[in-house]
C-alpha cells in the first residue's frame, strides 16, 4: 500500500512491519519481539492479512478479508490470540482500511470531494 507508506514515510520494503506494528495491539506490541523470537511462525495469519491488504484493489475486498480473519481468530485463535489478544486488532486494521482508502479517492477523484467508488 503505498499510500501507507506515503503516510507513514517509509520505504516499500518496510511496509509489512510497519503496518504490522501499526495494528496490533498494544501488549502484543510489548511481547511480538519476543515471540517471534520462541515461535517465528505465530504472527503469520496476521502478516497474510497485511499482505493481502497491499494487493488489494478495494476497501470492500478489504474488510471482506478482515471480516474472515476475525472469523478464524474466532474458531481457532487459541487461548493467546482469542482472550490475550497478541494479534493485531480488527479495529486498528479497519481504521487503517478506512483512512488509506479514503485518502486514494481524494487522490483519485479530488474534484467530487466525496469518496469515490468503494
Amino acid at each position: 500500500m503505498s499510500l501507507f507508506c506515503e503516510e507513514h514515510h517509509c520505504a516499500p520494503a518496510e511496509f509489512e512491519e510497519r503496518a504490522f506494528r501499526a495494528c496490533l495491539y498494544w501488549r502484543a506490541r510489548l511481547l511480538a519481539p519476543l515471540i517471534r523470537q520462541i515461535w517465528p511462525g505465530y504472527f503469520d495469519t496476521d502478516f497474510e492479512l497485511i499482505r493481502y491488504l497491499a494487493e488489494t484493489p478495494g476497501r470492500r475486498d478489504a474488510m471482506n478479508e478482515l471480516a474472515a480473519y476475525v472469523e478464524a481468530n474466532d474458531a481457532r485463535g487459541g487461548f493467546a490470540r482469542r482472550v490475550l489478544r497478541i494479534r493485531i486488532s480488527s479495529r486498528k486494521t479497519s481504521r487503517l482500511i478506512e483512512r488509506l482508502f479514503d485518502r486514494r479517492a481524494e487522490r483519485d477523484y479530488p474534484e467530487s470531494g466525496a469518496p469515490g467508488p468503494k
